[in-house]
């Protein structure tokens, strides 16, 4: 919701033969998040006097003068169940049942049905049933907002009112920057240069050797240190920077944040009124115990609160790594995306509460989705930045027009100008700047 929008005093009336979790949690999102409604929900014809005030028909019988809405059995349930349509759910556009659409989508519970995975244990986005439509855009734009939309215009009509949709807090373009490895060469054992050598050495990689001397001997700056130039691109936007500070190991390639320069840029984030979050290391998937210790060196080190992580690698697995975040503190997660493609992955460009589909409540976790992230295009779609930016500007032009934002991915790394980074950076700042 936006920071002035007003809460609109329109009682929408709903009759529902039944009330669950799953229901209210609906409800409150489409109506009191995203409309700026309040609402009545009886579930007895005899409860209350609904004649002539009875806006919605959330139930098996029809009602005069109401939107009635058929039900399916999606909101019903208390339980997981192992084998549901899925195809119910593919499109907003020819969906009977609007509230079933939204939680299945927001609830992301055909990650709990389907369980192969990719090499990090991540669900892959050709499972999803928004990839599998025969539409193209389906996956690429937020079908639960494209819902809500359409689903504010139909209430106008029996509220004699104009609903106005109120979509999100965030500013309308949102960068997010992991920093995985803040120096590319500088900050690393004696031992762990020699094995790089060694290996560009074997691969003939002249160029990568005489680079890292040159950046260890002071002669060239390191080409992971370009937080300048980023400073410099969002001089007029907040961005949130997400960094590893864990242990070293297979995927975790950061150096200790013990290192003076390491913090020195972390301070300069800061003081430029940037936003400081967790990116737990691979290691620590779903271990509260782990993330804990990381959340805690990097508040000591900076004296600041973290309340905001995403997953190294988006490594996440539901339920696990969403309670492993609640128990250590962490109120927003940012890793709703994909990595190998583009698009939404919860059906929505704004942020919601997360709902524990196993034990069927909603909890105070705020997702927060992402659009695009860079080695999406450069790594998976082996894509040029000239290709990047005519597929992703018309969608950031769109997310704009319909007062929705764009949150993106981007590494300090991607914007080294070096090992096949070179011309990317004007993907960055026409994300950021249009």
């Amino acid at each position: 919701m936006r920071k002035n929008a007003k809460i609109t005093k329109v009682l929408v009336l709903i009759y529902s033969s039944f009330k669950s979790p799953r229901l209210e949690y609906v409800l409150d999102y489409l109506f009191i998040k995203r409309m700026g409604l309040e609402y009545s929900l009886v579930d007895s014809l005899e409860s209350s006097d609904l004649e002539g005030k009875i806006t919605i028909s959330y139930a098996d019988v029809t009602i005069e003068n109401a939107w009635n809405i058929l039900p399916d059995n999606l909101l019903k349930e208390s339980e997981i169940l192992k084998s549901i349509d899925c195809s119910r759910y593919s499109n907003a556009s020819n969906c009977p049942d609007p509230l079933a659409f939204i939680f299945f989508h927001l609830s992301r519970y055909e990650e709990y049905l389907n369980h192969e995975v990719d090499q990090h244990g991540r669900f892959q986005y050709k499972n999803s049933i928004l990839s599998k439509t025969n539409v193209s855009s389906v996956l690429n734009l937020p079908q639960v907002d494209i819902l809500v939309q359409q689903f504010a215009e139909k209430l106008s009509q029996y509220t004699h009112q104009t609903i106005q949709v109120l979509n999100s807090d965030l500013p309308s373009v949102c960068p997010s920057i992991d920093i995985d490895s803040v120096f590319a060469y500088k900050g690393r054992p004696i031992i762990r240069h020699i094995g790089a050598m060694l290996k560009d050495l074997f691969k003939l990689r002249w160029h990568e050797i005489s680079k890292r001397l040159s950046v260890l001997a002071k002669t060239t700056k390191d080409p992971n240190d370009n937080f300048d130039y980023q400073l410099q691109i969002l001089s007029n936007t907040q961005a949130h920077y997400f960094i590893q500070c864990g242990p070293y190991g297979q995927f975790d390639k950061n150096i200790a944040l013990s290192n003076s320069e390491f913090q020195s840029i972390i301070r300069q984030l800061i003081q430029h009124g940037h936003v400081i979050g967790l990116h737990p290391s691979y290691s620590s998937d779903s271990d509260p115990d782990k993330i804990k210790r990381e959340k805690e060196l990097l508040e000591k080190t900076f004296q600041i609160e973290v309340k905001n992580s995403r997953q190294h690698f988006l490594k996440m697995r539901l339920p696990q790594t969403y309670r492993a975040l609640l128990a250590c503190g962490i109120e927003s997660d940012w890793s709703m995306g994909y990595s190998e493609e583009f698009g939404y992955r919860a059906g929505t460009a704004c942020p919601f509460n997360w709902f524990d589909l196993e034990k069927n409540c909603t909890t105070k976790l705020r997702i927060v989705p992402f659009f695009a992230m860079d080695v999406v295009f450069k790594q998976f779609k082996n894509t040029t930045p000239q290709n990047c930016l005519h597929t992703t500007l018309p969608m950031r032009d769109w997310l704009k027009k319909n007062n929705l934002p764009f949150v993106f991915v981007f590494h300090n790394e991607s914007l080294s100008q070096q090992r096949g980074w070179k011309g990317w950076q004007i993907v960055f700042e026409k994300w950021v700047k249009g």
